[in-house]
C-alpha cells in the first residue's frame, strides 16, 4: 500500500469511526444503516458508479427507505421515494438546501478560499428578503418571457453566427459543452446585466469559465480529504480573477443606475432588481453589495442549463425521426420566438423527458440544521448530516410515477428514453395542473419542490427550448458512431453529458 493510500484510508476508518461514536456503540432502531461493504476511503463508490440504478434498488430492499452511503470518505445519507418531497423538500427547517449544495457546487468555499482577502460581501439578516431569489420569482415568471425575449435571441445568434457558421453541407466535429456554454453565457450576461456591459467578449468567457471552476472544486471536494481539497482548490482553481472582472464591470454600471446616470425602465435586469431590492430595515445595498450576488445568477444560469442542454442536444443527435419531426413544427411557425417555441407541444414533451431521464443519480444535497426524526420510520438523521435524494431512482419507479404512466401517451417503460411520453399531458399555463417541462412535482423532481424548487425555471426552459430549437435549423447534429454517448458519471452521484464531440453539418 502507498503511502497516499494509507493516510486515505486511515483517514476514511477515522471518518467512520468518528460518525458512529458514542456511548452505546450498537445498532438501534432509530438510527439508520450504513449499507455494508464498500473499500477503504473509497466506500461504495465503485458498486454505485458501475450500476447506479441496480445499487440504489439493491440498497432500499436491503437497509429500507433511508440508507447511509460512503463515498470518497464521506457519510451520505439517502433518501428514496416519498421520503424525498414529505421529508427533505417539505421541511425546509429542518433540511437546508444552500448548506448542503456547499458539498457539490461550493461558491462560499471558493469564494473564502479566493476571494475573502479582498471582499466577503454582506451578512444578510433574518428578516431580509434574498437578494438572489426574490427577484427571481418576482421578475422571471411563466408569462414574463417577453421580456427578456429579444436578448435571448441576441444572445444566441451573436455567438452561432461567430464561432459555428457553417455553409450548407459543411461539416465540423466539435465538443458540445464549450459553444453551449459560451452562448448561454452570453443570454445571461444580456439578460442579467443588460446590454452596457453584456457585449464585454471578456466577461462573457470568464463567467462561462467560473461556473466550469465551480464545478471542479466540487469534484475536487468529494474526491479528497478538505486538508487536501483546499490546498488544490488554492493553487489550481482559484476564481479571483473572473471575480475581479466581474465587480469591475458591474460595479460602475450600478453606480450609474444609482445616479440616475442610466435607467432601466425599457430594459429590466437582475443587477437593476438587486439595487432597488431594500433590505429588512428600509435601507438599499450598496452598488459593491448588490454587484457580488450576480456570482449566484452566473452560476444558476449557465451551469444547469448548459448540462441539460446538452443532454437534449444528444438525445437528438442520435434520433433523425425525432430531428425530422421537430423541424416540421418549428418551421411552421411565422415568427420563431421563446414565446412560440416554447408552446410546441413535442417541444415540451421532448425537454420534460431530458430533465426526468438524465437526472442526477443523487442530488437535491441538503443538510441537517438540526435531529430529524422520519416519522413514517422513526429513524432520526442527525444534525449537520449531508442528505441526498435518489432522483433517477424515482424518476424510473412505477408506484412513483403513476400520473406519467397513466398517460395515453405513455407506451414505453420509464427506464427508456421516449420523447412523446407526455404527447397526452395537460398543457395549461396552471403549474399546478399539467405536466410541462417546468411543472414540478413528485413525478419530476429535477427542479425540487415546495420552497425549494427552482424559481429561474421559466426562464430556463424557454431559453432551452430556443436554443434547441435553432440548432435544429440550422445545423443536422449527429454523433460520430451514430448512437448516443455514455454519460459521465462522477462519484456514483452527479451525472453529466457525454464528453465525446458531435458532428455538425450547416443546412
Amino acid at each position: 500500500m502507498t503511502t497516499v493510500s494509507g493516510v486515505l484510508g486511515a483517514y476514511a476508518i477515522w471518518k467512520i469511526k468518528k460518525h458512529f461514536s458514542g456511548e452505546n456503540k450498537k445498532w438501534s432502531p432509530s438510527q439508520v444503516k450504513l449499507v455494508p461493504g464498500g473499500l477503504p476511503y473509497f466506500g461504495h463508490y465503485f458498486e454505485l458508479s458501475s450500476d447506479p440504478i441496480g445499487f440504489i434498488k439493491r440498497c432500499k430492499a436491503e437497509n429500507g427507505p433511508v440508507f447511509i452511503l460512503q463515498i470518497n470518505g464521506k457519510m451520505i445519507y439517502v433518501l428514496t421515494g416519498p421520503q424525498i418531497y414529505e421529508e427533505m423538500l417539505k421541511k425546509r427547517k429542518l433540511y437546508n438546501f444552500s448548506m448542503g449544495l456547499e458539498s457539490f457546487l461550493p461558491m462560499r468555499r471558493a469564494l473564502k478560499i479566493s476571494y475573502d482577502h479582498k471582499y466577503k460581501g454582506e451578512q444578510l439578516e433574518r428578516r431580509d428578503k434574498n437578494p438572489v431569489i426574490y427577484p427571481i420569482q418576482h421578475n422571471f415568471k411563466a408569462d414574463q418571457i417577453s421580456v427578456f425575449s429579444e436578448r435571448i435571441q441576441l444572445g444566441l445568434n451573436k455567438v452561432l453566427e461567430e464561432q459555428l457558421k457553417l455553409e450548407k453541407g459543411e461539416k465540423i466535429t466539435m465538443p458540445l459543452w464549450d459553444i453551449l456554454s459560451t452562448s448561454i453565457s452570453q443570454i445571461s450576461c444580456l439578460a442579467f446585466a443588460g446590454r452596457n456591459i453584456a457585449y464585454n467578449q471578456e466577461l462573457v468567457v470568464e463567467m462561462a469559465n467560473f461556473t466550469r471552476k465551480l464545478q471542479k472544486i466540487g469534484m475536487v471536494l468529494m474526491t479528497f480529504p478538505d486538508w487536501i481539497a483546499n490546498l488544490i482548490i488554492k493553487r489550481y482553481f482559484s476564481v479571483e480573477s473572473q471575480l475581479d472582472l466581474m465587480m469591475d464591470l458591474i460595479v460602475p454600471e450600478m453606480q450609474k443606475m444609482r445616479s440616475g446616470e442610466i435607467t432601466n425602465d425599457s430594459e429590466p435586469t437582475y443587477i437593476s432588481m438587486v439595487l432597488n431590492l431594500p433590505k429588512a430595515d428600509g435601507q438599499r445595498r450598496t452598488p459593491k453589495e448588490a454587484a457580488f450576488y450576480f456570482r449566484y445568477i452566473v452560476m444558476a444560469s449557465i451551469h444547469t442549463t448548459t448540462q441539460y442542454t446538452s443532454f437534449a442536444l444528444h438525445e437528438l443527435a442520435c434520433r433523425p425521426a425525432l430531428v425530422a419531426a421537430l423541424r416540421t413544427e418549428i418551421e411552421s411557425l411565422d415568427k420563431k420566438t421563446p414565446e412560440t417555441i416554447g408552446q410546441i407541444q413535442l417541444m415540451d414533451s421532448f425537454l420534460r423527458e431530458v430533465l426526468r431521464f438524465n437526472s442526477h443519480v443523487l442530488g437535491l444535497h441538503h443538510k441537517t440544521t438540526q435531529d430529524a426524526l422520519l416519522p413514517t420510520t422513526g429513524q432520526i438523521i442527525p444534525k449537520d448530516s449531508l442528505v441526498l435524494a435518489a432522483i433517477l431512482d424515482s424518476h424510473m419507479n412505477p408506484e412513483i410515477m403513476t400520473e406519467t404512466t397513466n398517460l395515453e401517451s405513455c407506451t414505453s417503460p420509464l427506464n427508456q428514453f421516449d420523447a412523446y411520453r407526455y404527447m397526452s399531458a395537460k398543457q395549461e399555463d396552471n403549474d399546478g395542473n399539467n405536466m410541462r417541462s417546468s411543472t414540478i412535482g413528485p413525478e419530476l423532481l429535477t427542479f425540487g419542490m415546495f420552497s425549494h424548487a427552482c424559481p429561474g425555471r421559466y426562464f430556463a426552459v424557454n431559453e432551452i427550448k430556443y436554443i434547441l430549437a435553432q440548432f435544429i435549423i440550422r445545423y443536422n447534429v449527429t454523433t460520430q458512431t451514430g448512437k448516443r454517448a455514455k454519460d459521465f458519471i462522477f462519484g456514483g452521484m452527479s451525472r453529466f453529458p457525454p464528453r465525446e464531440p458531435l458532428v455538425f453539418e450547416g443546412r
